[in-house]
């Protein structure tokens, strides 16, 4: 399991008004950012695309969230959970994310 670090002690708090959002593949890598994912992760688009998903994962954050999201997600079911991120500075930022399969990218 990654242990992303540095970390800081810093939250950096997420605005009302914003939507992150990101697409992965069945590996785990990003494939889609939305520029309000870029902000918060602090991390250009172009250095994003094709990187596991977990360089934003925070050690903070139990292994077993994540075991949970994927078997929710390979069930074919929605995962919502509260997540700790960690930005590319080590600060963090916490979201209610929503983790949904697509149906066209599900394993055969």
């Amino acid at each position: 399991m990654r242990n992303n670090q540095p970390v800081t002690q810093k939250e950096y708090p997420v605005r009302d008004d914003v939507v992150i959002v990101s697409h992965t593949d069945l590996q785990g890598r990003i494939t889609y950012a939305n520029e309000d994912f870029c902000d918060y992760v602090g991390m250009p688009r172009e250095e994003l695309l094709g990187k596991s998903h977990n360089v934003i994962r925070h050690p903070d954050m139990p292994p077993e969230a994540f075991r949970d999201l994927w078997e929710t997600v390979r069930t074919g079911h929605v995962w919502q959970g509260i997540v700790k991120n960690r930005r590319s500075d080590g600060d963090h930022y916490w979201v209610k994310a929503t983790v949904a399969p697509c149906p066209m990218a599900r394993a055969t």
